[in-house]
């Protein structure tokens, strides 16, 4: 069986031979060169097919390694790529994502974790992931959009569809869904190549109170009302030429709703004390995770709006009903969170990917990136294991035994005890998974001893 081909680009000769001694033990044939023009030659001749990864340093003289990345994706040289350096932050990180680098790797690294993204390397360049495909994935990767699940790739299509439109879209689905990693997704398709120079504007509704929703939203000039000593320009302006994203549009008061309703019809708006229309040019994309038909119904929304908000529907289904979705979004967030904190974690033990499996996840994708920082921050090796993970993950706490209790309350009390854990304490989330009522719940739990300070967050 052949060897499996890494090129190594850096212009230390020590590093060469550090990168060399490590990667020829582990089984790998390494071709090392100094810069980037020296690879890039190297890729484009015939040879160049035979490499399975390329591991390059970012800061070298002739060519640095990510315009080195930019050249291979400008001349579609899709051999997977690492980037190593001592010159990161978050920022360079995302920017070599979004080219088409699988990882980036700090100095000093771990040999493990280096190892270990290598090893992804070829196992990407086999199609042996195909939640990362490609180097446009990538992109999508960089904001958080990951996903092998069936539902999560027909939104997917969907918004290869929508997002190019500047129809307005509506986003629905549970709290902590990605429903606001979409929004960026479609901003992304919809500025397409000056995604860069299209602002993405966000409004929390809820945050802002009412008596200041309308300035923050359409700005003021000079003198209008006491306190205005200059012009402020508001997030519907500074949102012109791209997105302007309403995040819990449901919490939007009624007297903000009839202006939104102008700026979506017209495409104009009216900064206070202006006494002059303007016109814009944006796309509006509004989330909520509440029925806004209901709203509508009761009164509390007004009906016109729903109607124009709504063009394009997508909803963000619960992370419990993709389970496909765990894995590759721990991952991602691993890799993140692993990088920020310059922490060499690379993988999770079985029995921590068992119990991130095994967990219903009610807080959603949310709670898995809060779970997977958590656990990185306090990993003290390069394996997050299930000590790292929250008590709630760790599957059904150990029960001390009841002398008079028999075989069947037993495992009763297990089941309850488990659907507890599983809920993360909420008695009201517990009840629906037993399909028992919340009263029923609590006269069970109190009878089997089970009245934990964690079960108190369903009340």
């Amino acid at each position: 069986m052949a060897k499996k081909r890494i090129l190594v680009v850096d212009d230390e000769k020590n590093m060469q031979a550090v990168l060399k001694l490590l990667f020829d033990g582990e089984g790998y044939h390494t071709r090392c060169v100094s810069d980037g023009v020296e690879a890039l030659e190297l890729l484009r001749s015939a040879e160049g097919g035979a490499f399975g990864a390329v591991v390059s340093d970012f800061k070298m003289n002739r060519m640095d390694g990510m315009s080195l990345l930019k050249e291979m994706r400008e001349s579609d040289i899709r051999v997977p790529f690492v980037l190593i350096t001592a010159y990161g932050t978050i920022e360079k990180a995302v920017e070599a994502m979004k080219l088409g680098a699988i990882d980036v790797v700090t100095k000093p690294f771990a040999k493990e974790a280096l190892l270990s993204v290598v090893s992804r390397a070829f196992s990407l360049a086999a199609g042996e992931e195909p939640w990362c495909r490609d180097p446009a994935w990538t992109a999508a990767e960089a904001e958080g959009l990951v996903y092998r699940s069936p539902a999560m790739a027909e939104i997917g299509r969907l918004l290869e569809r929508v997002g190019p439109a500047a129809a307005p879209v509506l986003l629905t689905g549970e709290s902590g869904t990605g429903k606001e990693v979409l929004a960026r997704a479609i901003h992304r398709a919809y500025a397409g190549g000056k995604f860069e120079a299209k602002p993405f504007v966000s409004v929390n509704c809820p945050a802002v109170p009412e008596s200041l929703l309308e300035s923050e939203l359409f700005g003021y000039r000079k003198g209008a009302f006491t306190g205005a000593d200059q012009d402020f320009r508001g997030k519907v302006e500074m949102a012109d030429g791209g997105s302007l994203f309403f995040d819990e549009i449901g919490d939007l008061p009624a007297s903000i709703q009839p202006k939104l309703l102008r700026l979506l019809e017209n495409r104009t708006f009216e900064p206070l004390g202006s006494g002059k229309t303007r016109g814009i040019d944006i796309r509006i994309i509004c989330a909520t995770n509440k029925n806004l038909r209901k709203a509508v119904s009761e009164g509390r929304f007004r009906e016109d709006l729903f109607y124009r908000i709504n063009t394009f529907t997508i909803e963000m289904p619960p992370l419990r009903d993709r389970h496909e979705d765990i894995s590759p979004l721990a991952d991602f967030f691993l890799r993140r969170f692993a990088f920020e904190a310059r922490k060499g974690v690379v993988a999770f033990s079985g029995e921590a990917s068992a119990c991130l499996a095994a967990y219903s996840w009610p807080g959603n994708v949310r709670e898995l990136k809060n779970v997977i920082e958590r656990a990185v921050i306090l990993c003290s090796g390069t394996e997050i294991v299930v000590g790292d993970l929250p008590r709630e993950l760790r599957g059904p706490r150990e029960l001390p035994p009841l002398p008079a209790a028999n075989p069947l309350e037993n495992a009763e009390r297990s089941l309850i005890a488990d659907a507890i854990a599983r809920s993360a304490g909420n008695v009201s989330a517990a009840s629906r998974i037993l399909g028992v009522t919340r009263n029923t719940l609590r006269y069970r739990m109190r009878k089997y001893g089970l009245e934990p300070d964690q079960a108190d967050g369903g009340s």
